[in-house]
């Protein structure tokens, strides 16, 4: 009789389940961290069907996709710091979005691994000079319907070997190319480009690093549509 009770009250926990799915309740949820006002939460959510939390509290093991938007890797908490590289080799999906208190400028050296870019200085936030965004992969999922501003200030970083360039901006910054870059065009200001957004797989997880504060393109009639094209990959990409 206990048992037959118990596979009853299985059943209906999971018609329950199923009951709370069909009706709209996010089962997944998409932690977003730092100076994110890029991302419009209801939005998102209605475009991802995943929650959107800004509770730096959260347990990543409860987390699909991480959002690290121009945040120090030393102002998150710390079970974060210790878990991140395991968040991502496990399983989970990462976004990680520049500003001056990202990648180099933001520490993340200690996390290098993970990261989609070869970092190079711990104070790469500058100012490149306004330059057309160029996409090197026109067909990614994240890219669709979406056309760029230009960009002006960037983390200055090299391309990471293994890593899928997505989006770069035309260089200038010496006369010859950086070890893994792509001379373009001719003529005096140097040929190097810049990465803009990379993909890196690493172990289970995958991780976007976009080089560029996505806040600086308020103005860019696309920003709403890259934000959710990102979340969306990334949130079928994550095992979690």
């Amino acid at each position: 009789m206990r048992i037959r009770l118990a596979v009853v009250a299985g059943l209906l926990l999971a018609i329950g389940s199923a009951f709370i799915a069909q009706a709209g309740q996010p089962s997944r949820t998409i932690l977003v961290l730092g100076n994110a006002a890029f991302i419009n939460d209801a939005t998102a959510q209605q475009a991802t069907g995943a929650a959107i939390s800004r509770d730096a509290g959260m347990p990543l093991k409860d987390v699909a996709v991480l959002v690290l938007a121009n945040i120090p890797l030393s102002s998150l908490p710390p079970p974060i710091q210790d878990e991140l590289v395991n968040f991502v080799s496990g399983g989970g999906a990462l976004l990680m979005t520049g500003g001056a208190q990202s990648f180099g400028s933001g520490g993340y050296t200690a996390v290098a691994p993970i990261i989609p870019f070869e970092i190079r200085s711990d104070n790469d936030w500058r100012f490149i000079s306004f330059r057309a965004s160029i996409p090197l992969q026109p067909g990614h999922p994240i890219l669709a319907g979406v056309t760029f501003m230009t960009v002006g200030t960037v983390n200055d970083m090299n391309p990471r070997a293994g890593a899928l360039e997505i989006l770069q901006s035309a260089g200038g910054g010496g006369s010859a190319a950086r070890p893994g870059s792509v001379r373009v065009g001719g003529g005096g200001g140097g040929g190097f480009l810049y990465p803009l957004i990379a993909e890196l797989g690493v172990g289970a997880g995958r991780v976007i690093g976009i080089a560029f504060d996505l806040n600086d393109f308020a103005g860019m009639r696309d920003r709403d549509l890259f934000v959710q094209n990102t979340l969306a990959y990334l949130l079928a990409a994550s095992r979690r």
